[in-house]
């Protein structure tokens, strides 16, 4: 069996170990004494790197060939992931437009294909900052949206229940047929909420940046793993 770190062969002792589950265990102690975590894995030549192990961490080592560790600083994964998230929220503030377009001009399978891509790509980009977040060990009930944008003193925590509060009522409207109301919750609504993480999520970039002080939160494997398999969706 071989096993690669870091693209490196690695001997990792292996006496008492029978499964991939204790395997892993092994290298994930040995990447913590390092001051790093598991990001990335590959079991014979397949990235397993945020899929359920539940049956895997139970397959013997004599049928694995290779095993292919990636390690590093879960913080250093977040705040690149941010930037991935950014990006991802200009095409969804696109969809967003065009799909409030659609519902005024009365194509209601066309609109309404469109605003359930909406809701997917809401759901990606709330989950994948959330993810962030945790990782980062921030709180958002601390972090306040940048001045400037007419949320003086308004926190990204209520940002974003905002936000829920207008998903809601956009899935009443759809709910009621209501396709005008819709639109212009989509549009003059639910756009510049979104819009405010324009500036949120560069705030959270500078509030994170190597050497700024860091909340105690402990390792969120769950939260990394959410965000591996979320940023590779997207």
């Amino acid at each position: 069996m071989q096993i690669n770190l870091n693209h490196r062969a690695e001997d990792v002792p292996t006496e008492g170990v029978h499964f991939f589950g204790e395997l892993m265990e092994r290298v994930s102690r040995k990447a913590e004494s390092d001051g790093a975590r598991i990001l990335k894995v590959k079991l014979n030549g397949e990235d397993i790197t945020g899929k359920d192990r539940t049956d895997l961490n139970k397959l013997p080592l004599d049928e694995i060939q290779e095993v292919e560790v990636h390690t590093g600083d879960p913080r250093v994964l977040a705040r690149s992931s941010l930037y991935s998230v950014a990006d991802f929220l200009e095409k969804l503030l696109a969809e967003m437009q065009s799909t409030a377009e659609l519902f005024r001009l009365g194509n209601e399978e066309r609109s309404n294909q469109s605003f359930m891509r909406c809701l997917d790509g809401m759901q990606v980009f709330m989950h994948s900052l959330e993810s962030c977040r945790r990782l980062l060990g921030i709180s958002f009930e601390l972090l306040f949206v940048p001045v400037g944008l007419g949320n003086d003193d308004v926190t990204v925590a209520e940002n974003r229940r905002r936000l829920f509060e207008v998903l809601d009522g956009m899935i009443e409207a759809q709910t009621n047929k209501d396709w005008l109301l819709l639109a212009d919750l989509l549009e003059y609504e639910l756009v510049p909420i979104l819009e405010d993480w324009r500036q949120i999520i560069p705030a959270i970039l500078k509030e994170t940046e190597p050497g700024a002080p860091v909340a105690a939160t402990p390792w969120d494997p769950d939260a990394e793993n959410q965000l591996l398999e979320e940023c590779t969706e997207a």
